[in-house]
C-alpha cells in the first residue's frame, strides 16, 4: 500500500512506496519542526489509455497461446496424431 507524506512545508504531496519510508520523511521534518503527517494513499483509478493498453496487454497474450496451442495441434497431426473424419474405423487410426 502506498503512503501520501502531507506537510505545510511541501507544495505537493508526496507518495510514498509504504508506511516505513513515509514516517522516515516525517521523522526528518519533525527535527526542523515541520509538522507532517502520513495517511494511506487512495486507490486511483484507471484513466481511458492506460485501461485500453491494460487490455491490448492481455489481447497480445492470448494470441500468443493461441498460436501456441495452434503450432501444438500442426506438430501432433504431422507426427501420427489423431486425424478425425469419416465414421468408420478409418476415422480412429
Amino acid at each position: 500500500m502506498k503512503f501520501i507524506l502531507i506537510s505545510m512545508m511541501l507544495a505537493n504531496p508526496i507518495t510514498y512506496a509504504d508506511k516505513a519510508t513515509c514516517l522516515t520523511a516525517v521523522d526528518a521534518l519533525k527535527q526542523i519542526e515541520a509538522e507532517a503527517v502520513c495517511i494511506p494513499a487512495p486507490i486511483q483509478e484507471q484513466n481511458a489509455s492506460d485501461k485500453m493498453v491494460t487490455h491490448m496487454m492481455k489481447m497480445i497474450k492470448r494470441l500468443e497461446q493461441m498460436k501456441i496451442d495452434l503450432s501444438e495441434v500442426n506438430s501432433n497431426s504431422s507426427h501420427g496424431g489423431f486425424q478425425g473424419g469419416g465414421t468408420t474405423k478409418d476415422a480412429l487410426r
